[in-house]
């Protein structure tokens, strides 16, 4: 049987461009190479498409490499002179792209709806899935729909809004956290005691960002669970997985605390008891389901006083070799390449 021919899209625009060339690293080196061809497309930080042109293409380690050092080793290895049109993706042949992007752009349904324009099937959510998980307002609406606590949250848009005003009259106390309504991978996200601190915060996300997310802090014990999809014929048979606790040594589970080597402790499974267990898995897949999300994701929770609170779904998370969702898998005896496999398979569905 001939092999598929499968595109590996990473890098891109948003502010989590080195953890996407690390999760792409991990998934270059696991998909099954008896069934696909990969190829590694790069795309850099001002949005250009970089494709090898050689037969066999290389992923480089970027272990301890910076952004620029890491493109200018792959362009080098693959003989890549020059970017390509990003129209001309689709006169390549691939079956299906592999998305190892992470949020803004790769994960808020802009290249899914891209990729479907060319005419390339593609693994993970689609357009409406990936743009409303991205979007925590609206995706906390739909989990209060059916059920799921979710704790008290309002949005400021910096344009309709007076920050200022709905800042000193909120309708919860303080604390609050506060982070960009479309961000990703807590980047600009943070705590505030007061209006004032909130205020500041408020400000500083406003100068990249339209709207703002303001939510009552509920603290507890930080988890997460993966959904995996498994193709049963032409059906997606939808599975929880296992839930990760984390424990950042910071004062909450930022940028840093999820990508800085010894910054968090993960267990997994986390050791929260069966039923808080069984209860995650169940609010994971339904709001996996409620967004429409395709192929897996993987949903955080706080569990304050035995009640889980939902916190966000991403649809594209981290893929590294110790990222959560590989140590889930691996805590049940699911093999990352089979898991690899099923996405690219899910994806031609």
């Amino acid at each position: 049987m001939p092999k598929l021919k499968i595109a590996l899209l990473f890098g891109g625009v948003s502010g989590e461009h080195i953890i996407s060339i690390r999760s792409s690293a991990f998934i270059f080196a696991t998909i099954d190479r008896e069934k696909y061809d990969v190829c590694p497309i790069y795309i850099d930080m001002s949005g250009k498409f970089w494709i090898p042109t050689i037969t066999d293409p290389n992923y480089p380690d970027p272990t301890g490499k910076s952004e620029t050092e890491f493109s200018q080793e792959f362009n080098k290895s693959n003989q890549i002179e020059s970017p390509i049109d990003p129209s001309q993706l689709g006169k390549h042949g691939f079956t299906s792209a592999f998305l190892g992007l992470h949020g803004g752009a790769g994960e808020d349904g802009r290249i899914q709806g891209f990729l479907d324009t060319m005419g390339i099937p593609h693994t993970g959510s689609g357009v409406l899935a990936s743009a409303l998980a991205m979007d925590k307002f609206r995706a906390n609406l739909l989990f209060q729909s059916i059920g799921i606590p979710v704790a008290p949250f309002l949005e400021l848009d910096r344009v309709q809004s007076d920050p200022r005003k709905v800042l000193l009259n909120l309708p919860f106390p303080f604390p609050v956290f506060i982070k960009p309504t479309l961000g990703g991978s807590s980047v600009n996200t943070g705590m505030a005691k007061t209006a004032e601190e909130a205020i500041t915060l408020v400000d500083k996300i406003f100068v990249s960002e339209d709207r703002v997310l303001v939510q009552k802090l509920v603290s507890g014990t930080e988890v997460s669970i993966g959904v995996l999809e498994k193709p049963e014929g032409k059906k997606r048979n939808a599975f929880s997985l296992v839930p990760t606790e984390i424990r950042p040594k910071s004062e909450f589970f930022d940028f840093e605390a999820k990508y800085t080597k010894g910054a968090s402790e993960e267990i997994t499974p986390a050791p929260v008891g069966e039923k808080i267990t069984q209860t995650l898995q169940d609010y994971s897949l339904k709001c996996h389901v409620i967004l429409g999300c395709k192929g897996y994701s993987r949903t955080d929770f706080i569990i304050s006083d035995g009640i889980p609170y939902v916190l966000e779904t991403n649809t594209l998370p981290g893929m590294t070799g110790t990222s959560l969702i590989p140590q889930q898998a691996k805590a049940l005896g699911i093999d990352m390449k089979q898991v690899f496999t099923w996405l690219l398979e899910i994806s031609l569905f």
